[in-house]
């Protein structure tokens, strides 16, 4: 195994913490931000007063390096906000399957959440690469009583090569946060927490230098 690889915790997850409950009926997207190359799109779902994203941009580098930078979870922790905790409970780099634990440190008087999530990392015919990843239960992970588990969400990454050094990144999703949190907080969280976590990315990427190298076998 890479040595980077089997540091691997798949901060991925942390774009899509509070987006809302799984539902059916979507109203139309609205543009909420457009600005500096980063534009994040917010909708709602029937019966649920809690919105969900779907967040764009175009960064300056190779598809190896952005979708590198993503799978270090040493590079992550200084980038993707309220990440406290990613460990990866198992992983297959062939099949690029995974199920991770993470945790969220969110500012008082809220609590703190976790979960489990598994995940499927893939390369499309196109050579559009896509992480897919969802909530799942674990005996292998306990509840703790000073935390909230969270028992829903959703959230996919799809990475784009436009260039030989020019890549579209997009990430959307939705999660229910359980427990009380003040719904002027999520939807705020909602816009405003894709577009700093895609500014910190392309200010990171630029200290990075990933290569074929450096990520799983299944997305040669």
């Amino acid at each position: 195994m890479l040595k980077r690889l089997k540091q691997i915790t798949w901060i991925v997850l942390a774009s899509t913490m509070l987006m809302g409950n799984v539902a059916h009926a979507a109203t139309q997207e609205k543009l909420s931000i457009n600005k500096n190359g980063i534009k994040v799109w917010t909708y709602q779902v029937e019966n649920n007063p809690v919105m969900r994203y779907r967040a764009e941009t175009i960064v300056n580098t190779t598809l190896e390096n952005a979708v590198g930078l993503i799978l270090d979870t040493e590079k992550g922790k200084k980038w993707i906000p309220y990440v406290s905790d990613l460990s990866v409970i198992e992983r297959n780099d062939t099949t690029g399957k995974f199920i991770v634990y993470m945790r969220l440190d969110f500012p008082f008087p809220l609590s703190d959440r976790d979960l489990v999530v598994e995940g499927k990392l893939s390369k499309l015919s196109g050579g559009k690469i896509v992480f897919k990843n969802k909530s799942i239960t674990d005996s292998r992970v306990p509840i703790h009583t000073n935390i909230v588990r969270i028992q829903q969400y959703e959230g996919d990454w799809v990475f784009q090569k436009l260039g030989a050094q020019q890549v579209k990144v997009t990430t959307s999703g939705f999660a229910d946060p359980a427990g009380a949190i003040p719904l002027s907080f999520v939807n705020n969280f909602v816009q405003q927490q894709p577009y700093q976590m895609l500014q910190r990315m392309k200010q990171q990427v630029k200290q990075s230098n990933y290569t074929t190298k450096d990520i799983p076998e299944v997305l040669h």
